[in-house]
């Protein structure tokens, strides 16, 4: 292995040359090595997961490419040097995240509010909300509305009265639009 210091042709380049060199840069140096071959040891179980969800979210952004519509929200995401294409794999392979739910609004009562801030590579496709008892029974569930002026926060208006707030829990539940979904659950004491 060798590093490049003062020669302008390869200062920065990258790729292989021929059979035999590979240049890299790590760190903001150009490293000249000789190219390796095929790995001999057989994939790890992790390895294989990871290389079958990659196949599952190129599909995807091949997919949603394709339509018009989804191609320009995931370009309207991309940055840099970035296309659609990009865009719709990495939302793929990433499942949204739930930052905060919010259950200060709920005392129980038929109207309260529950807001939970969601995000995504673009917004989340929808955001469920179910409330369950101490038991684990579902009191109530739906999907929570979009806010207008800020698409990372999702309101649930509950529709059934609770009266025993102690022990119930809130299950938070974002999907985005390659079907990853996340989960976020909330115990109120």
């Amino acid at each position: 292995m060798a590093y490049v210091k003062l020669n302008p042709f390869t200062k920065g380049a990258s790729g292989t040359v021929g059979d035999m060199m590979n240049f890299r840069v790590r760190k903001g140096k150009t490293i000249i090595g000789m190219k390796r071959g095929p790995s001999t040891k057989p994939p790890t179980e992790a390895q294989q997961e990871t290389r079958e969800q990659f196949v599952i979210a190129s599909l995807f952004a091949q997919e949603a490419v394709k339509d018009p519509a989804i191609k320009a929200l995931y370009q309207k995401a991309a940055k840099g040097g970035q296309t659609a294409y990009n865009v719709a794999l990495r939302d793929a392979m990433n499942p949204p995240v739930i930052d905060e739910v919010n259950i200060s609004g709920y005392k129980g009562t038929v109207g309260d509010l529950i807001s939970v801030k969601a995000r995504d590579v673009i917004t989340p496709k929808s955001v469920t909300v179910a409330i369950l008892s101490q038991t684990g029974a579902v009191l109530e569930q739906g999907d929570a509305v979009i806010k207008t002026n800020d698409r990372r926060i999702w309101n649930y208006t509950v529709t059934a009265a609770n009266a025993a707030l102690s022990g119930t829990r809130v299950v938070v539940t974002a999907t985005d639009l390659p079907g990853n979904t996340t989960e976020k659950e909330t115990i109120i004491s």
